[in-house]
């Protein structure tokens, strides 16, 4: 980890909970199961403060988080699930792009059973 004492904090964080919290094992070579692990939470905001305002400031952080200057050789500082928001937007707007080869076994299939043109 280089991202200093904060991001070496996090990683640890990521780990115990992801990994060995699950049994799954840790590092580069994860010993357990598995080498998926996962960590989930849920909070509920409004124990802590006001869910308007911690929404609002959410927004104003993604603000932020957007002016950002990029590092060199990138064009856009991109938040937390925003890459996967614009690319499921993507699919709905243009669909799921399928390898001819997939197609043609996925038409074989559906002619098997009846189906008929798939791309209709």
């Amino acid at each position: 980890v280089t991202e200093g004492h904060k991001g070496y904090g996090l990683s640890a964080f990521v780990e115990i909970f992801s990994w060995l919290h699950t049994g799954l094992g840790f590092g580069v070579e994860p010993t357990g199961r598995h080498n998926d692990g996962c960590f989930m939470a849920a909070f509920n905001v409004e124990a802590f403060r006001s869910l308007e305002t911690f929404k609002e400031e959410v927004t104003e952080f993604a603000h932020y988080l957007k002016s950002t200057p990029p590092a060199e050789g990138f064009d856009e500082v991109y938040y937390p699930g925003e890459v996967e928001h614009l690319r499921a937007q993507q699919v709905l707007e243009h669909g799921i792009e399928v390898e001819e080869s997939t197609w043609e076994k996925l038409q074989a299939l559906a002619d098997r059973y009846g189906l008929g043109d798939l791309s209709a």
